[in-house]
């Protein structure tokens, strides 16, 4: 079978995912170990378009059990600083595999083995559980969501939830050569070549209430209320990302991976029903190119930060960015940086997580991975106007 993509458009995320799945043809599964790879990474309720819908997993949990499939595992590893089993509570991931008499496992507490990445030119092996060895088939189920970093995250970003623990964050940071990168960012190739080894089986999307902006976690909820199912993960992409009004061929990560030869994101090279699907085409507004543009006298210095801490900056600037004015250097604005690689900035720049711990020597060290907003102003409330921005801050509590 050639790529097949099947959209559907309801307001019921059970109803519209079961109808959906009965209109596709899946392989036989009897007998065969499926894993469910929702995103539930973050503490986030159902309906807020951060984490996938529930009911969107317990429709293809019924659905699979109605297949014949007797053993169905919902596997999630969670962001640096995020609870594993509150976050599964709040995003009902808890609920739903009790309700489906499914397995719930935080993939972190597996032990992990090393995938080699066949002509990696940035990543050469990742780090996974090693109980994915043991699944038949793998099922990614994402939000559909713009995202900061790399445009859109749909069902082969979702997959980099399966990366053991801060093998994640390592996607963020790596750096190379532009003879290697050729224009590309490390983190779309990067994604691509995790694709070629962590490639799903299917795909189902939630569209039901996506995310614009701002994404993976701090842009607006956008009620889309579509479901797209493809048993190629790359098309399945390409046609989620026309219904947000985005190009295929603009997404880095989607065009390295058809480049790669996972697939095709030229949509009539895919077979896709309803052969009209454009109708239910919602335009999302994509992530802005640049933090500092909306905040009048912040300079942000970004070298190289993952998707955490450039999100809980802009939360931090949103609440607080007019409360700041006591840290202004002699230019006359307020200096941020974050990422692992920021190697240069201003004597008083406000040093934003754990990343930018080398710099410390050169304004004010605030401790995270990453630093919660709130903490945050907390701690430079500490540092009276004209003390030495040197002094390094130490964040308390949790970062999740």
């Amino acid at each position: 079978m050639g790529s097949l993509v099947i959209v559907l458009k309801g307001k019921d995320p059970y109803q519209t995912t079961r109808t959906a799945l009965q209109r596709f043809p899946l392989p036989n599964l009897k007998g065969k170990k499926v894993l469910l790879k929702p995103n539930a990474a973050r503490k986030a309720s159902p309906g807020e378009g951060v984490t996938t819908h529930p009911l969107v997993v317990l429709a293809t949990i019924d659905h699979l059990k109605e297949q014949g499939v007797d053993h169905i595992v919902i596997g999630e590893s969670c962001i640096f600083g995020v609870n594993a089993q509150e976050a599964f509570r709040v995003t009902g991931m808890k609920e739903i595999s009790e309700k489906g008499g499914v397995e719930l496992i935080d993939l972190d507490q597996v032990e992990p083995v090393e995938i080699s990445i066949p002509k990696g030119k940035v990543i050469r092996k990742i780090k996974v559980p090693n109980i994915l060895k043991k699944f038949d088939f793998i099922i990614s189920i994402p939000v559909m969501k713009t995202h900061m970093h790399t445009l859109v995250t749909l069902s082969l970003k979702n997959m980099k939830g399966v990366l053991w623990r801060r093998e994640k964050a390592r996607l963020h940071h790596l750096r190379c050569n532009e003879k290697i990168t050729r224009g590309d960012k490390e983190l779309d190739i990067a994604i691509s070549e995790m694709a070629s080894v962590l490639f799903p089986d299917l795909s189902i999307i939630d569209g039901t209430v996506g995310m614009e902006g701002m994404g993976p976690a701090y842009g607006k909820p956008k009620k889309t209320a579509v479901i797209v199912i493809g048993n190629n993960a790359l098309s399945a992409d390409a046609v989620a990302t026309q219904l947000m009004g985005i190009a295929p061929e603009t997404v880095p990560h989607l065009r390295l991976s058809a480049e790669r030869g996972l697939g095709s994101i030229q949509t009539q090279h895919i077979s896709i029903e309803p052969q009209d699907y454009l109708k239910w085409r919602v335009i999302f507004n994509p992530p802005p190119s640049k933090l500092s543009i909306s905040f009048t006298g912040i300079v942000v210095h970004d070298k190289g930060s993952c998707s955490a801490c450039l999100s809980t900056l802009l939360v931090f600037l949103q609440d607080y960015h007019s409360q700041l004015t006591d840290y202004r250097l002699q230019d006359g604005k307020v200096h941020i940086g974050i990422g692992k690689h920021l190697n240069d900035c201003p004597e008083g720049t406000i040093l934003l997580g754990n990343c930018t711990s080398k710099m410390k020597g050169k304004g004010i060290f605030v401790q995270g991975c990453p630093p919660v907003s709130s903490e945050t102003f907390n701690t430079l409330g500490g540092i009276s106007p004209g003390e030495n921005p040197k002094r390094s801050v130490t964040k308390r509590g949790d970062p999740g």
